[in-house]
């Protein structure tokens, strides 16, 4: 069973989460404060859900903290138009994140995302699926097939935030936003040709096409 924390200091926050989550299979722990989730042991949690505005240790620093020991999945919770914070919590290590006021429905579906890519699927009952892409947060490196893939920042940054929305299609004002931190440009074509020169990389290792180009949309990381 997955049990996840809740990091917000609004008790009416976590009352609801802990209500809505739990009766979709997630029991929540809920905790009013940073201090609060890092005195605490979290063999037993899977996934956090953290608030950037808490009192005290706010949730950039709680993030900051929990990556020195652990990769546990996080989804921070920030206000809607709070890109700064946005940004700083993805450089940091947070997994996704999801502007307040948001829908109990999506977060849970972002919760589903992120722990079928964070953890092993069983085949058939009895073996797990091979991973064939395998990212490196900390170390910043990337393997495809057990091959190393030789990637520059930018391109690793890139794969980064098509990794969060892994099966989703990420518009290319999104990831504009995300990785430079202003919106695109119409005649601004650079962000396609990162994803050009990351596809073809993967390319000499594969022939799926592992980032597919949605047209009129965006592009879209597929495969496991």
């Amino acid at each position: 069973m997955n049990r996840l924390a809740v990091v917000d200091d609004d008790l009416e926050i976590r009352q609801l989460l802990a209500t809505y989550l739990d009766k979709n299979g997630y029991p929540v722990t809920g905790y009013a404060s940073g201090e609060e989730l890092l005195a605490n042991q979290l063999d037993e949690v899977e996934l956090i859900i953290l608030d950037i505005g808490l009192p005290g240790i706010d949730g950039l620093e709680v993030c900051r903290r929990i990556r020195q020991t652990s990769q546990l999945p996080i989804i921070m919770l920030t206000a809607a138009a709070d890109d700064v914070d946005r940004i700083l919590g993805l450089e940091i290590g947070a997994d996704d994140y999801l502007g307040k006021p948001f829908n109990p429905r999506e977060l849970l579906a972002r919760i589903k995302a992120l722990l079928r890519r964070t953890q092993p699927q069983s085949a058939s009952g009895s073996r797990a699926e091979a991973i064939r892409l395998v990212i490196d947060k900390e170390n910043r490196q990337v393997r495809y097939d057990g091959q190393l893939i030789d990637l520059t920042g930018a391109e690793f940054d890139l794969l980064m935030v098509l990794d969060q929305y892994r099966g989703q299609v990420v518009s290319r004002e999104q990831l504009c936003l995300q990785l430079k931190g202003h919106p695109i440009h119409p005649t601004d074509r650079s962000i396609d040709t990162q994803v050009s020169r990351l596809r073809g990389k993967f390319n000499q290792y594969s022939s799926e096409n592992i980032i597919k180009s949605i047209r009129g949309k965006g592009y879209q990381l597929v495969g496991r």
